[in-house]
């Protein structure tokens, strides 16, 4: 763990004491106008802080993590689906619950990247379906309530390394922390009001951090540990659609050969390996959630916000906020699954019926009778 030092004791003269503040200062960040602070997004050894004030921290403190499956707001190619608001309304019925989180992220599922003929040609001819979000919609995230994104994932390659060039520019550009490419380390540590968190993402996609290297992974997991407070880990990973609602308890393989992982291994690994929290992505529905030593794990949130482009009838239309409770250790106190549902050219919105709660937590019973957490009807859940 990288050590602060606070030059405060009297016996410094204060010209002393100024100069090392600023030599220290400077050595460790940069500057961003509205006054939060970063070395980078690409180093494991960076912090970045989204505090714009000196905080003071209590003792002890409960902490809102909330999390979602995939977003893909709206693509140019091959034509543009995009609301004809611009996205501009997507969050709205969202934004007031993501807005109470102290740590809000989901999947960016696709690429960053303006329409023009140079990314068009880039386009990589083996998607056979390509997102490429325009890059003003970083503030769609930003105005939402999101402190971090993660963003490997099977369409980070959509617009090949141009594409995974531009997202990385434009969330760097928009001061919104990511994780999951390789080229940016195995993780980002995101200090906001006195709490350090971690985010490691992986995926099954090139340039990315894989979930198929487990030793790897858990190493990531452990580093992210010895500097965070609260370590979480978001994973693109098993196979898709209706027959994929169960975890398996094995690797997976996509139609075209491709490994999507064996989740269930892997997530374990990764609370034995110290990440507080486990949540996954890629079936396009939800699966089951457990809780593993005391650390919560959601094999899939499913999709949470794609108006265009997905299936999202019946249970693919599920569309679940996870908010789990721990304090400033990381420590799993309580959670809910809040229920919203998707509606096609539109965002997602409440469903008074709590249909994914009940989805979920069926799956969770049949998949770990031993270790699936008790769910009540409202979403709210704790250790059995």
């Amino acid at each position: 763990m990288r050590n602060i030092l606070y030059f405060c004791s009297p016996i410094y003269p204060l010209m002393i004491r100024l100069l090392t503040f600023i030599l220290s200062f400077t050595l460790l960040s940069c500057s961003f106008p509205n006054g939060s602070t970063t070395c980078s997004n690409n180093s494991s050894d960076s912090i970045i802080s989204l505090d714009t004030a000196a905080v003071e921290t209590p003792q002890s403190r409960h902490l809102s993590i909330m999390m979602m499956g995939d977003i893909m707001p709206g693509t140019q190619h091959p034509q543009k689906y995009l609301t004809p608001d611009d996205g501009k309304t997507l969050f709205e019925n969202i934004t007031p619950l993501l807005q109470k989180g102290d740590f809000v992220v989901g999947n960016l599922e696709g690429t960053l990247v303006d329409d023009s003929p140079t990314t068009q040609k880039a386009v990589n001819s083996f998607s056979q379906y390509v997102f490429m979000i325009p890059t003003r919609y970083t503030q769609l995230f930003k105005d939402a309530g999101f402190t971090a994104l993660a963003v490997i994932n099977n369409h980070a390659n959509d617009v090949t390394s141009l594409g995974i060039e531009s997202t990385r520019k434009a969330l760097k550009n928009a001061n919104i922390p990511y994780s999951g490419f390789k080229a940016d380390g195995g993780y980002t540590i995101i200090e906001k009001e006195g709490i350090k968190y971690a985010l490691c993402a992986f995926g099954t996609s090139p340039n990315g951090n894989h979930i198929d290297n487990i030793a790897e992974a858990t190493k990531i997991v452990t580093e992210a540990d010895s500097i965070a407070d609260i370590v979480i880990v978001s994973f693109h990973g098993g196979c898709e659609g209706t027959s994929a609602r169960h975890v398996p308890k094995i690797r997976e393989y996509f139609s075209n050969g491709l490994s999507r992982g064996d989740v269930y291994k892997f997530s374990r690994a990764c609370v034995d390996a110290s990440a507080d929290i486990v949540f996954g992505h890629s079936p396009h529905l939800c699966r089951a959630m457990e809780i593993y030593n005391g650390r919560p794990i959601a094999y899939s949130l499913g999709n949470f916000c794609t108006p265009y482009c997905m299936n999202i009838k019946g249970i693919m239309g599920y569309a679940p906020v996870l908010e789990v409770i721990v304090d400033d250790k990381g420590n799993f106190i309580k959670g809910k699954i809040h229920s919203f549902k998707q509606r096609q050219g539109k965002g997602p919105v409440p469903d008074s019926t709590n249909a994914v709660v009940k989805e979920i937590r069926t799956l969770s019973n049949e998949d770990f009778p031993q270790t699936s957490p008790f769910i009540n009807d409202n979403g709210e859940f704790t250790i059995k």
